[in-house]
């Protein structure tokens, strides 16, 4: 989840399936169909965090995903990740590859069926780039995330989703740590195609188990438009508070104070 920091967007209806997620970092406990595909392009771009005056504080990052998933059963996906960040800064200009995660969601109640569907979600990867200043490293990481959805009833308009996560990190070197979070987003249908709502990320980490190293709250409205098999999300999230603050409450030397995501998904 170390991928820009998480943060929450919005949901749909309850006739929702893959492609239709309005969510820029929260996933739906809903899976593909069998046989199915989709293809997912994120492009987050990263902005404010600069400490300092001048050039020199200079920072501005976009971090690129190109996900593909398929549906190899009525109730379980795999997807492969491919990701790319593009630094500009004052000592990094240009795109650099970032690694790739493979990911595996098993749908443990669906949410059409019952007040609360459920899924697994398990992810193994690797990434080669820090998202702080864009020196190299090797990183392996390991996500599980326990995903709840509620859909309000079949003729509701609103729903609600939350992911549970932990994250297992090991950087080349010895260095060990592990992350906990939660995202929630809660959402309106205005019409057929659009989707308003809020999304919100709350994470923290720990080195070696036991010493503190950082946490951050996020928030901010998402906006999705959905035609056929297309669906175009786009989120943004503002830091609300960060430990340890090193820009008022923020911390800008860890997280980004803004973010904003676009997510563009295909099914076929």
């Amino acid at each position: 989840m170390r991928t820009t920091l998480l943060t929450p967007c919005l949901l749909i209806a309850a006739a929702a399936s893959a492609c239709e997620n309005p969510f820029g970092y929260s996933y739906l406990a809903e899976t593909l169909k069998p046989g199915k595909f989709e293809f997912e392009q994120y492009v987050t771009g990263r902005f404010g965090k600069d400490l300092g005056a001048g050039y020199e504080a200079g920072y501005r990052a976009f971090d690129l995903k190109t996900e593909f998933e398929w549906g190899i059963s009525p109730n379980e996906q795999i997807a492969i990740e491919v990701n790319h960040t593009y630094f500009d800064t004052s000592a990094l200009q240009g795109l650099r590859f970032d690694g790739i995660n493979v990911e595996y969601i098993k749908m443990l109640a669906n949410p059409d069926k019952e007040d609360w569907g459920r899924a697994l979600y398990l992810e193994v990867g690797y990434t080669q780039v820090s998202m702080h200043d864009g020196h190299l490293r090797n990183r392996w990481v390991l996500e599980s995330k326990y995903i709840l959805q509620h859909n309000f009833g079949a003729d509701s308009r609103w729903l609600y989703v939350a992911n549970l996560g932990l994250e297992l990190i090991h950087t080349q070197g010895g260095e060990e740590a592990f992350e906990v979070f939660v995202t929630q987003g809660l959402s309106y249908q205005l019409t057929k195609d659009w989707t308003v709502g809020i999304e919100s990320l709350a994470a923290a980490e720990w080195l070696e188990g036991a010493n503190f190293e950082e946490s951050g709250v996020f928030v901010g409205p998402c906006l999705n438009y959905r035609k056929d098999n297309l669906s175009v999300s786009f989120t943004v999230l503002a830091q609300l508070t960060g430990a340890p603050a090193n820009k008022g409450n923020l911390n800008v030397s860890e997280y980004s104070p803004y973010e904003a995501r676009l997510k563009v998904s295909w099914e076929f």
